[in-house]
């Protein structure tokens, strides 16, 4: 029976000294570098402005993928993979409506004009 008891206690010891480590976790978790990219100015459906919306997209990728890649802990993919990653969130976080227009976007085809 003390046998009993003391491993309750070892792991109620445990469990209560593993609390502070989640919550730093979550600290680090909440602490995550964040990127607003306005697309309300933009006709997502329209090609050129598609595109703009995809450059700022990726511009923001940029910055906090090099913002992670210098940070404390480091960046444990290739920076590709990581503006690849921060792009297809940012497309998955889009509305529905915005998310159709760029496909549509993507579908047209384009047209280039040399000038004389």
């Amino acid at each position: 029976m003390r046998k009993f008891i003391m491993s309750v206690t070892t792991v109620a010891s445990l469990s209560l000294a593993a609390v502070p480590i989640l919550g730093l976790t979550q600290a680090a978790n909440a602490a995550e570098p964040t990127a607003r990219i306005a697309y309300g100015d933009l006709n997502l459906a329209d090609s050129a402005q598609a595109a703009i919306f995809k450059a700022r997209v990726e511009t923001a990728a940029n910055k906090l993928c090099r913002a992670k890649m210098t940070g404390s802990e480091g960046l444990a993919m290739p920076i590709r993979a990581c503006v690849a990653n921060g792009q297809r969130e940012a497309a998955r976080q889009l509305p529905k409506a915005q998310r159709q227009a760029l496909t549509v976007a993507a579908a047209a085809p384009t047209v280039e004009v040399a000038a004389q």
